[in-house]
Formats: structure tokens, C-alpha cells, sequence
């Protein structure tokens, strides 16, 4: 494919890995896709995108106690509803793979490049135990040296060796790093890193003892045979690149580019995780955040356009997102802020969405029995307007149907308008004009409520604004804020026996403000008002 600006690749592929065990996609439960690992995979979706790439994922399933089908499944709906796709991967197939590193290791891809790697002198067989190795780390410590492999089996004969093998002795695989050797990356994120191979800590491990691939040798043999040209992933991976360009050149593979993104953090800057709250996508899916806020929010966690804007679509970030806008510091996991662009994310539903999402919540949580009908299709509008995330829909949709009169009575929020006697008055005010027939049309006459408001207002001398209106919907809401009282009266008058939880209805909620002994003080000792 063509080139985006200022790519130098003829092909652009991006790679977004997969690895069901030790990656940061995942924390400790193996079927659960950390946020973290859903960012990474955004910013490589977005960028291939957003130059007209191909995006590979590769699932890197080897740890065999926690990588099952369930838990790839999981992941891979995870990434999905997030919206992010991919061109080539186990579920959709494709001319790169096999994509699951088992599969690829039947099909002996590793064997092979570590055979070139034997052939040339990079790779050798080391015998070392770990008993030896503690000793060596040891010795290290006493001299206040810095840990450095050096295996005395790098220059063993061929002899030496085929009689530690004759015996059945274990043995991994090590790549031979080459001393005092600079590694240069120009990263996309981070710009020029250098290296000395001195300082890589000496001869790694690329081949277990079961035969096994490590991880760096894992992704450079994938990542060439798979054709991959740019490599995006957290900074926490940093230290892998090093010993991973050696292997490249060793192998006289064509280095990939490598960008290399900030961490997410929690508030106290410590590492992201459960005693903070939620990490997981499939976590915020079930506290009712939508896949687009989630999405709009990650995004901008390491990344911005140069602008103020804060809410986009997903359209919006594949036109705006440029890899140069990449920050290079560690980004702050903010729930509020998440919570935030959530509720703007709810509020650009429409209609048809919101009886589908917020309507599905409330029949989930037993407040309706169907997600049909025309108090649950203005419930859902009504509630669209007013919550953050789907979850807070039961909540708020309860207080508001629940009418709790005496609870009002003994809130911080009613002591002055009791103690100047102004809800006792607006009380009495609206009991007269149900009397009057007033309250008649509601529901179905928008201009019902502010013609009562009116008629109070000149009642109580002119009074307007929060003297007016604040008494006026303790009186009918038993809350001081709320919807528009006029949208929520016509939610109310819909109620039918599709409504599961408990309702006060309008002529209810008059009776009991008639019903109610008034009073006309407040017990500051208490916090509670006292009847007269």
C-alpha cells in the first residue's frame, strides 16, 4: 500500500500483539483486557488506519495454564467492541499466518531461524544451572557489580557440548551479544535512543529448556516472517529493543520501526491496577460505559491534536491522529475525566440507541419487564440527558419515581425554605390549583407547569428563580434539582404495569403534600425539621 506522509516503508503493516499470559494487554485474570493493552491496540488501529495500513494480530498463547479458547475469545471480543478491527488474525485468517505462536512452533518457524542463528555463531547451547547462575548474581553483589552473563559454555567445543547432551543434561538457548556495540533506534515516540551492548546485562536466553521461544526471539522471528514494518507498544518495553535489533541484524533481517508509548498511571503515579478501581474493558462494559467514550477517552491518554478539543468520534480521531503528537511522559488514569467524556459519549445517542442501551439496563436491573412502551422509550430520553455512564440510569430513574417526601424534609437542602415557610406556602399553592383543575392536562400540555410556576410566583408576592422554583420542585420531586418538570411529568403519566418498581404518581404526590403536618422550624441539634 502507499506510504502516508513521511513513511519511508513500501508496505505499511502494523502489529498489534496478543499474548494470553505475561503481556501488558491482560492483567492477572487471563480472560480480561486491561486497559492498557486496550490503548496499545487502539493507537496501532489508528495509526494503520490513519495511513492506509494493514493491521496483524497475533496471539501469543503459549503459557498453557492460562491461555485457553474461553480467554482468547474474551480478548478478542474485548478489542471488538471497542471497534477495533484487524486485516489479518486467528479469527479471520489471512496469507501471514499461522497467528497463534502453539501453531507456529508446530509449524517449526523459530526452529528454523534459531538453526541460522546456531549456524553463524549468534546462538549457543549454555548449561549453566541455576544453582550457578545464583552464584554468579551473587558474586556480582559482593563486588558491587552490575549483574553480567558470561557463560563459560559461549566457547565450549563441539565435543564439550555433544557430552552434555550424551549425558541428558538441560540446556537453553543463548544469543551471543557482541561487546561494546552501539544500538541506535530513531523511535517514532521518543526520537533517538542509544545503547551500548555492554549494558545489556550479557548473553540472554532465546530458547527455553522445553523449547519454548522467549519473547524477544519470538517477535523478531513473527514480526519479519509476517512482513511487520512498524512495532507499537508501551515504553515498558523499551529494554526489549535492544536485544531485539541485535537479533535482526544477527539474522540479516530488515529492522522494523519502533514507536514507543507512554504508560498509563494511576493518580498516586504507581502502576495501574485493581486496588485503583476498574482495569479492565469488560469491567467498564458491565458499569454501563459505552465502547466510543472509552475509546475517546484512551486516545487522548498519551496523545492530543494540538487542540482543545476533548470529545471526538472515532472518525474524528483517524482524520486528527499523527504519531508526532505522541507524548513522551507517562499519561494519568482519571476516572472523573473518563466518567466525563463517557456522559458526553451517552448524551449523542439517539433516540432509537438510548431505548436500546439505557432501556436494556433498566429491564436488566428489574425496573421495567420490556424494553418497549412509552414510559420506557421517554424514560430512556429523559435519563440520556442526566447520567454519565448506563449504570447510573437505575439510580437517578429511582430517586425520581420514588418521591421521597420525608427524607426532603430532613436534608440540609430544605431547612431554609422551611424555616422562611416558603414550601409550606408552595405546598398549599399547588394543592389549590389541583383543586382548580390546574394539574388537569399535564403530561400533554408542555405549558401546564409554567403556568402553575406563574400562578405561584405572583401568589407568593413576585418571587422568582431559586425562591420559586426550588421549593416548587421539593414540593413535587422531593429534589432540588432534576429534569425539566414538565418532560418528567410526562415520563410519569405513562407509567403502566411494563413498570416494575415502585412510582409515585402526580395526584400521589399531591395527596401526601396535603396529608403532610407542615413545619415551621428547624432543629439545627438534629438536623430535622419539627411539625407545629
Amino acid at each position: 500500500m502507499a506510504d502516508g506522509p513521511g513513511l519511508q516503508d513500501a508496505n505499511l503493516i502494523i502489529r498489534a500483539e496478543m499474548v494470553l499470559s505475561t503481556s501488558n494487554l491482560f492483567n492477572s485474570a487471563p480472560e480480561m483486557l486491561h486497559v492498557g493493552g486496550a490503548r496499545t491496540a487502539l493507537f496501532n488501529w489508528l495509526f494503520a488506519k490513519s495511513q492506509g495500513g494493514e493491521l496483524i494480530l497475533r496471539v501469543e498463547d503459549t503459557d498453557v495454564a492460562r491461555s485457553t479458547k474461553e480467554s482468547e475469545d474474551a480478548i478478542l471480543e474485548g478489542l471488538k467492541w471497542c471497534g477495533i478491527s484487524w486485516d489479518e488474525g486467528p479469527d479471520v485468517g489471512g496469507e501471514h499466518g499461522p497467528y497463534r505462536q502453539s501453531e507456529r512452533i508446530k509449524a517449526g518457524i523459530y526452529e528454523k531461524q534459531l538453526e541460522k542463528l546456531m549456524a553463524e555463531g549468534h546462538a549457543y547451547r549454555c548449561f549453566l544451572t541455576p544453582e550457578e547462575l545464583d552464584e554468579m548474581r551473587a558474586e556480582a553483589e559482593r563486588n558491587e557489580q552490575a549483574f553480567v552473563v558470561q557463560s563459560p559454555w559461549a566457547n565450549a567445543s563441539e565435543e564439550e557440548v555433544q557430552a552434555m547432551i550424551d549425558e541428558g543434561k538441560p540446556y537453553v538457548y543463548r544469543f551471543r551479544v557482541p561487546f561494546d556495540r552501539e544500538i541506535v533506534v530513531d523511535d517514532l515516540v521518543l526520537g533517538e535512543v542509544i545503547w551500548n551492548s555492554d549494558d545489556l546485562g550479557g548473553d540472554f536466553v532465546i530458547v527455553r529448556q522445553n523449547g519454548m521461544p522467549m519473547y524477544n526471539f519470538g517477535v523478531v522471528t513473527d514480526d519479519a516472517s509476517m512482513g511487520i514494518t512498524h512495532v507499537l507498544r508501551a515504553q515498558e518495553h523499551l529494554m526489549n529493543t535492544p536485544r531485539q535489533i541485535l537479533m535482526y541484524e544477527a539474522l540479516g533481517l530488515k529492522v522494523p520501526t519502533f514507536g514507543h508509548m507512554p504508560l498509563i498511571l494511576a493518580p498516586d503515579r504507581t502502576k495501574l491496577s485493581k486496588r485503583h478501581g476498574a482495569v479492565s474493558v469488560g469491567e467498564y462494559q458491565k458499569r454501563g460505559y459505552l465502547p466510543s467514550g472509552l475509546v475517546n477517552y484512551l486516545a487522548q491518554l498519551g496523545w492530543n491534536d494540538g487542540t482543545k478539543q476533548e470529545i471526538y468520534t472515532i472518525e474524528e480521531l483517524l482524520e486528527a491522529f499523527k504519531m508526532e503528537r505522541m507524548s513522551k511522559v507517562a499519561a494519568i488514569f482519571d476516572t472523573d475525566k473518563f466518567k466525563w467524556v463517557n456522559g458526553h459519549h451517552v448524551r449523542r445517542l439517539s433516540d432509537e440507541e438510548a431505548l436500546e442501551q439505557i432501556g436494556a439496563r433498566l429491564k436488566d436491573q428489574g425496573l421495567v419487564k420490556e424494553v418497549s412502551g412509552d414510559f420506557v422509550k421517554k424514560a430512556s430520553q429523559l435519563l440520556r440527558d442526566r447520567i454519565s455512564t448506563l449504570e447510573d440510569a437505575v439510580e437517578e430513574l429511582t430517586a425520581m419515581l420514588e418521591f421521597d417526601l420525608e427524607g426532603m424534609m430532613a436534608k440540609e437542602v430544605a431547612k431554609p425554605y422551611i424555616e422562611d415557610g416558603s414550601l409550606n406556602e408552595t405546598a398549599r399553592l399547588l394543592l389549590k390549583a389541583k383543586e382548580q383543575g390546574d394539574f388537569d392536562d399535564i403530561g400533554k400540555d408542555p405549558q401546564v407547569m409554567k403556568k402553575i410556576a406563574k400562578q405561584i410566583s405572583e401568589a407568593r408576592g413576585g418571587v422568582k428563580k431559586k425562591a420559586l422554583l426550588v421549593p416548587l420542585r421539593l414540593c413535587l420531586t422531593s429534589s432540588a434539582q432534576g429534569p425539566d418538570m414538565s418532560v418528567f411529568f410526562e415520563m410519569l403519566q405513562e407509567v403502566d404495569d411494563n413498570v416494575l418498581c415502585k412510582c409515585v404518581s402526580l395526584d400521589e404526590r399531591l395527596d401526601m403534600l396535603k396529608e403532610k403536618p407542615w413545619p415551621q422550624t428547624f432543629d439545627a441539634r438534629t438536623g430535622l425539621a419539627e411539625a407545629f
